[in-house]
């Protein structure tokens, strides 16, 4: 048992873990659902009145997605952490292997969509409650939520910020999020400087001066081969950092 994955152990695992997060599941999603009321309600007091644009609604969203889950994902290892956690999390009647991918499954998949379906129903909610003031709502549907990305491009963002912060979950005991954030912040910077320092070193053929820098990727500068070689190096990164989670949770529950 401890080397295989058995359907009816992981169906039992997730089944003990709504179990386990019922009541906080629930106040989340009300929360969530009294918050993007709250903002609509805010922005329709503003010019034009009663109206509240996809705009408002998007960075709602984004909210939730880009900063929601990382947060969540800084939890995915918290009860191994404690001791009363560890010993009832380690006498579950299932290997390691299921419990890690249960987890990894709740946070990189399950969380995203959970989200993404609550938000779209609390608005489509919400732009019915405002058509009965006179007022209106412009929805923030699926195809703005991947219109700048593409789906592809989409998905492998919020990957990419998911195995960060799920590495930083096995790795640290406490204040995951914090450390991780800050150990993100600080390999962005030396990334920054080292890319700078490379291109001042070998495109810029030594005119320092009166040179228009810019740092940002767009669409055409990524075609082509490029572009291909950024996803698959990319994609390689996130499931190293994933196989490094399951090497430091494998280690945690010996």
């Amino acid at each position: 048992m401890e080397s295989k994955f058995n359907i009816n152990r992981i169906s039992n695992l997730f089944k003990y873990e709504l179990v386990l997060l019922q009541q906080p599941l629930l106040l989340s999603v009300v929360g969530f659902a009294l918050f993007i009321i709250a903002i609509c309600a805010l922005s329709s007091t503003l010019e034009p009145r009663g109206v509240v644009s996809n705009q408002t609604l998007g960075t709602i969203y984004g909210l939730a997605i880009g900063l929601g889950g990382p947060i969540i994902s800084s939890f995915s290892f918290h009860r191994i952490a404690t001791k009363g956690g560890a010993l009832n999390y380690l006498s579950l009647p299932a290997s390691r292997e299921e419990k890690f991918f249960v987890t990894f499954l709740s946070t990189a998949f399950f969380y995203p969509v959970t989200v993404t379906l609550v938000f779209l129903v609390v608005e489509l909610g919400a732009k019915l409650v405002w058509s009965l003031f006179g007022g209106s709502i412009t929805l923030f549907t699926v195809n703005d939520m991947i219109s700048a990305e593409g789906l592809l491009g989409f998905t492998m963002s919020y990957l990419f910020v998911h195995s960060f912060y799920f590495l930083g979950s096995s790795l640290f005991r406490r204040y995951a999020f914090l450390k991780t954030t800050v150990i993100g912040f600080g390999l962005f910077v030396g990334f920054w400087v080292v890319g700078v320092i490379v291109f001042l070193l070998f495109f810029s053929n030594g005119q320092f001066e009166n040179m228009d820098y810019s740092l940002q990727l767009d669409e055409e500068t990524l075609q082509g081969t490029i572009k291909y070689v950024f996803q698959v190096g990319v994609s390689f990164t996130i499931l190293a950092l994933w196989i490094l989670s399951f090497l430091k949770f494998k280690r945690a529950e010996v």
